[in-house]
């Protein structure tokens, strides 16, 4: 009887024992497809979120590619009709310098001179006009940005709030609700919207004065239905000492004067279009221009391949802001406006 019970009892226990490995081959084969499963749908969720990242990113730089040319997907720089290529010793120009005009002879005049205080930037018969000798002792600045907006204009413009200044805003033509949002904070936060034309198209803006008109004023519609701005301040894309234009820029000037628009260039280059550049040269180019003028007008540029720019603009504000008697101000009615070229020249 005792070898019977024993018997039994061991049966049992290898019975359990079957049982209990069953078990453990179906958790573990359980836990095998589980895993992959949970791998594979981090995996989806993941790649679903970068795709609508891509796409977004795709939707803009095809914008940017239409407006401003191949030479973006190639590194270049976007602002930039007057720039010579580089081409044996002749260094590359960014758009922020003026192309000194050829004399009668064809021989290249002298390159841009820039004076400090309230004199003037020339290039040959081309000066950039910063007002009468009269100065009430207090250095302004403004800082402007061309191109916006873009998928970086919030974060300028939280950088702005964030030190309390005010800046001015060349803007183009986007549309879409997404964009309409950063127009009204814009122009809702106290900063100044000018415009930088509706297309940014070269070859259609500057065809002609009917072309530039129109453009022009689909431009000056379109931010007054989206924020109730009536803008009448303008900067030509290139600057209005831009060698690509089939009109006579002085017909283009006319036309703004007789329009009741202003157009600003500027006299303080942070060469932030050039390919490469990282935010101390920004930084450098800012403040080495600033000081030299009693009206300082900067041009940075407000894109989505331009973080160095995003990356520079704290420490600019705070450089500016730590110089005696410099305030930081928008554009307004009362700005000397800094030209390129001038009708009364």
């Amino acid at each position: 009887m005792a070898t019977n019970t024993e018997g039994q009892g061991s049966g049992v226990d290898r019975s359990r024992r079957i049982r209990f490995l069953r078990r453990l081959i179906l958790v573990s084969i359980a836990v095998s497809c589980l895993i992959p499963t949970c791998i594979c749908i981090f995996l989806v969720i993941r790649n679903g979120h970068t795709s609508r990242m891509l796409n977004k990113a795709k939707e803009e730089l095809s914008w940017y590619e239409e407006h401003y040319g191949e030479e973006l997907l190639a590194g270049g720089e976007i602002d930039d009709p007057i720039k010579p290529k580089e081409n044996g010793s002749e260094a590359t120009k960014g758009n922020d310098q003026v192309e000194a005009p050829d004399t009668e002879d064809g021989e290249p005049m002298a390159e841009a001179e820039v004076t400090g205080g309230a004199g003037q930037v020339t290039a040959g018969d081309t000066a950039i006009a910063e007002g009468p000798d009269e100065w009430d002792g207090t250095r302004r600045v403004y800082i402007t940005f061309d191109d916006g907006p873009s998928t970086s204009t919030n974060t300028i413009l939280d950088i702005l709030d964030q030190y309390g200044v005010k800046a001015t805003f060349f803007v183009t033509g986007k549309e879409g609700s997404e964009y309409a949002e950063v127009y009204k904070r814009i122009a809702s936060s106290g900063h100044t919207i000018g415009m930088h034309s509706y297309s940014h198209k070269y070859s259609e803006l500057y065809e002609s004065l009917g072309s530039f008109s129109a453009d022009l004023h689909k431009l000056q519609t379109f931010l007054y239905e989206t924020t109730g701005v009536w803008s009448k301040y303008y900067r030509f894309p290139g600057g209005s000492s831009n060698t690509v234009s089939n009109v006579p820029m002085d017909e283009l000037i006319k036309y703004l004067e007789l329009e009741n628009i202003s157009y600003f260039d500027w006299n303080v280059a942070s060469s932030d279009d050039r390919a490469g550049i990282n935010k101390d040269i920004i930084v450098a180019n800012v403040m080495t221009g600033v000081p030299k003028f009693h009206e300082a007008i900067i041009l940075l540029h407000d894109a989505q391949d331009k973080q160095a720019t995003v990356e520079a603009l704290p420490e600019i504000i705070e450089q500016i802001q730590a110089m005696d008697n410099t305030v930081i101000v928008p554009i307004t009615e009362d700005t000397l406006p800094v030209q390129h070229i001038s009708n009364s020249q």
